[in-house]
């Protein structure tokens, strides 16, 4: 039976939280389902944000139950997006960072086989997101790096993180976007479409900003997963090209918009079959990677399901986006022994 690496799926291990309580960034009532967040950890308006906390955020047991129920062999953990720290001045994000990558380490030590993880970085201060994405990747052994899609409000096509891309280059792992401040703001604030429309409308604005910025022009080797199944992206690729003939704005390129996505790696979070066999139509199966979302709400239950229900591709297709893709670019990283 073909690998299922799992390139999205959060969790929030209890070191970490019991770091930000003792920090006083955090309010914990385990009890209660809830935890109460500093805004200077979740990037929120409100001096605290009430996020959801139970058991399959923190138990490992239970996570590693979930994940043979799926038919997971390796998930690559990171935390959720809530917890980037984009507000925080640059030495408290970085103890931040730091405290939410050694307590992922912790738990992938408890169960090796069974997990892998995606550190989180300070990307606030580029020097200071390169320093702990050494750290985390060659001593911690964190699979690759978590980013959100815009550092409290500030693009990510920031020439100041070119410093933070050419070391992700440099350690050969990946960068995993998740969309963060949603976009839609307070019109998007019902009906849940802060994160229904919000949060895959956010992808693809930023990634192509990321494009039309010539980040992946300059630096080829860079690998990046879209959360969401890379959200609007591959759905507006024609009307971007459309611009990039018409529109003097965008005439930032060597190549067309589209030309870029085979740049880049998708999940398969589309909650669709006929948009998901789109995508693996329109960029290839060998640029679709697993992705849950688990435990939250908004995720996959049964990706190996999923991926044997996309349409018109081979075994070794579907073998290649169960994991086969993952386990290329992650088995180039310098010193992880992807099994």
């Amino acid at each position: 039976m073909p690998i299922c690496i799992d390139c999205h799926a959060h969790f929030l291990p209890d070191d970490f939280v019991e770091a930000l309580r003792a920090r006083g960034l955090a309010d914990v009532r385990k009890e209660a389902g809830a935890l109460y967040l500093d805004q200077a950890v979740c990037g929120y308006a409100a001096p605290q944000t009430r996020l959801p906390y139970f058991p399959l955020l923190y138990d490992v047991d239970q996570r590693v139950a979930l994940a043979e129920q799926q038919g997971i062999d390796r998930q690559i953990l990171c935390l959720p997006p809530f917890y980037f720290a984009y507000r925080a001045y640059p030495e408290l994000a970085t103890e931040i960072c730091r405290a939410g990558n050694d307590a992922l380490a912790g738990v992938v030590a408890r169960a090796p086989g069974r997990f892998a993880a995606f550190a989180t970085v300070p990307l606030q201060s580029p020097a200071a997101a390169v320093v702990e994405l050494r750290r985390a990747v060659e001593g911690l052994g964190h699979w690759g790096v978590e980013i959100g899609s815009s550092i409290d409000g500030a693009p990510l096509d920031d020439p100041a993180l070119d410093a933070f891309w050419a070391a992700c280059c440099e350690l050969d792992v990946p960068v995993f976007m998740h969309p963060h401040h949603e976009l839609g703001g307070e019109r998007a604030s019902a009906y849940y479409l802060g994160n229904l429309f919000g949060n895959p409308s956010e992808t693809g604005l930023i990634a192509a900003r990321l494009i039309f910025a010539g980040v992946f022009e300059r630096f080829p080797r860079l690998n990046m997963i879209l959360a969401h199944g890379g959200g609007t992206l591959a759905y507006i690729a024609g009307r971007l090209d459309h611009g990039y003939r018409v529109r003097s704005e965008t005439k930032t390129l060597p190549k067309p918009p589209s030309a870029y996505l085979t740049r880049l790696y998708f999940d398969t979070i589309t909650h669709d079959d006929a948009l998901l066999a789109y995508l693996v139509g329109r960029v290839g199966a060998g640029h679709v990677v697993v992705g849950t979302d688990r435990p939250f709400d908004m995720g996959i239950d049964d990706p190996r399901g999923t991926v044997a229900a996309i349409p018109g591709i081979d075994d070794a297709e579907r073998a290649a986006i169960l994991g086969g893709n993952a386990r290329s670019f992650l088995s180039r990283s310098a010193g992880l022994g992807v099994s």
